[in-house]
This record gives structure tokens, sequence and C-alpha cells, in this order.
């Protein structure tokens, strides 16, 4: 019988599992995973009541609120630049750059006309925003589909805040034969991230704040097309360079404002509104895995 000491415990644990023939893929995260805690926790000579305070943080992390509705887990994988790197290590540098998708989105937000208003906020400031969908060579892309969501003028997202309709500040759109795509939204605000919860407690205890600099969500797809999930931010919010999740990059646009009585009229505004506009690039999609390759097909519940 194998005696567990110091020494052995971090090979113990990793030879317990069946050296990757079920699941080679999972088997090598498994591997890294407890290599690399075992390693944090002899390096800072976790005690006993600091692990206790970690179970409890995750286990708090994972209740669902108003006020995140999907728990903490996603948005703590943000905040700790995780989910980031993960975009960073895989993005090719062709076409739009990925970003997050976030922890507040939500599928099947209704269709939407072109031009439409996409979501009802009386207080905002009146955003047009338009563009085309690319490929590599620059050639639009017809009945392209652009899911878009975003938070009203308050920073809330309609899943957060029982005033707002449901679906508002979110929907899907079509491009047309030249690939264009056009819709009426506020200029989104700078928001605090949930922090009442064990995230913003944690943010607070180091002293970070808890602000995404000003943005809007795509997820984009088309026919022979890779997904795309982005988000573009706002020249000049002051959040920019320090934004707590690490996302922003160099997808950043300038907003035009408008304020003659004829452009108001062409509009049908009544107080001054904005323009922006932005181009999305599309890849062509990868090759799908050949059948017999299922090292990643795995699901943990």
């Amino acid at each position: 019988m194998q005696s567990i000491t110091l020494e052995n415990i971090t090979q113990a644990v990793i030879d317990r599992v069946d050296r990757g023939t079920s699941h080679p893929r999972l088997t090598q995260i498994y591997t890294h995973l407890i290599q690399h805690l075992h390693d944090f926790v002899r390096e800072v000579n976790l005690t006993e009541p600091e692990l206790q305070q970690g179970r409890d943080f995750i286990n708090q992390a994972s209740h669902h609120t108003q006020e995140i509705p999907t728990g903490e887990i996603h948005m703590l994988t943000d905040l700790l630049g995780i989910s980031e790197l993960v975009e960073l290590l895989h993005d090719t540098h062709r076409g739009t750059e990925a970003n997050l998708e976030g922890p507040l989105y939500v599928p099947n937000a209704p269709a939407r006309q072109m031009g439409e208003r996409l979501g009802v906020d009386p207080a905002g400031e009146a955003l047009f925003l338009s563009g085309r969908i690319l490929d590599l060579n620059g050639q639009p892309i017809a009945n392209a589909l652009i899911d878009v969501w975003q938070p009203n003028s308050n920073g809330l997202y309609d899943i957060q805040d029982p005033s707002q309709p449901q679906w508002n500040f979110r929907g899907r759109f079509t491009t047309d034969a030249s690939g264009k795509y056009a819709l009426e939204t506020v200029v989104p605000k700078g928001y605090k991230v949930p922090s009442s919860g064990p995230s913003g407690e944690l943010l607070r205890l180091l002293g970070r704040h808890p602000w995404r600099a000003a943005h809007i969500h795509f997820k984009l797809s088309a026919p022979e097309c890779a997904p795309l999930t982005t988000q573009i931010y706002i020249d000049g919010d002051p959040y920019l360079d320090s934004d707590t999740t690490f996302a922003v990059r160099s997808a950043i646009v300038r907003l035009q404002q408008h304020e003659a009585p004829e452009e108001l009229q062409a509009r049908n505004q009544s107080k001054p509104f904005y323009t922006t506009e932005f181009d999305f690039v599309l890849q062509p999609s990868t090759e799908e895995r050949p059948a017999t390759d299922r090292s990643h097909d795995y699901a943990i519940h």
C-alpha cells in the first residue's frame, strides 16, 4: 500500500486516472491543473482556514442573483483575465478580433429589421450604428446574422433590471445584398460589474476598480464563415486603459455628434444624436476534425 507523503501526493493524484485512454484532452488538462494547483498550495503555504475561505468563495460565486442571474463564475474568469487570455491564445490575427461574450448573453433574441431600434430608453442618447460584414478579401457577405446586445444608459442589461421590457437592447439583424447592417440604439456607458457578491468583495480587498469601458456586444455568423463573438468600444471612455476584464484591444469607434436642425429632422430626433460605423471581417470556416478524433468529446455535468 502506498503511503501518501508531501513528496508524492501530487503524482499520486495524477496517476489515479487512466492515462488518457478514455479522454486524452481531459487527462492533459487534469494533469496540468493538478500540477499547478499543488505548486500554488506549496508556494503560498496555504492554510486550512484559507482553503475554507476559498471553498466558501466558490460556493457563493455560483449563486444566481438578480444582479447577475447566471452566477459569478463566468464573470470571475473575466475578472481574472482568464477569458481574455483564452481569446488571445486562439486569435489568428485574421479578420475582426474575437472578444469576450460576457456572462449576460441570452440566446434567441428577436429578429429585427434593418435600421430598427434595439431598445427603449428615453434618457439615453440616440446612436445610429451601421457598417458592413466582409470576408477576408473585402467582399460583402449577404444574409449574415448579427446578434447584438448591450446595457441601457444606466449600465443595466434587461435581465438585471425588472423595469426594462424583455429583450430590451437585444436583437438579431441580417445583412442585405451589399453586406450592410444598420440599427438604432443608445450610446453605451461604462458600468460597474456586479459588485455586491464575492467577486466584488475580492476586487475591493485587492484595491481593484470594478468598471468596464463602454461597449456593445456582437455575435456574427454566416454560411462558410467561422462564427465571431466580439465587442466594440467607445473612444474617449475613461476606462479603456483599465477595463476590469482586460478585454479592450483595437476595436474602438469614435462617435460623431449631430445637432443641426436638418439632421435632427432627417433622423426624426428631438435632441442631438450620434453616428458611427464599423465593418466586421469574418474568417472562412475551418475544416471539421475527422469523425474518428474524439479527444475533445467529453462533458462534465
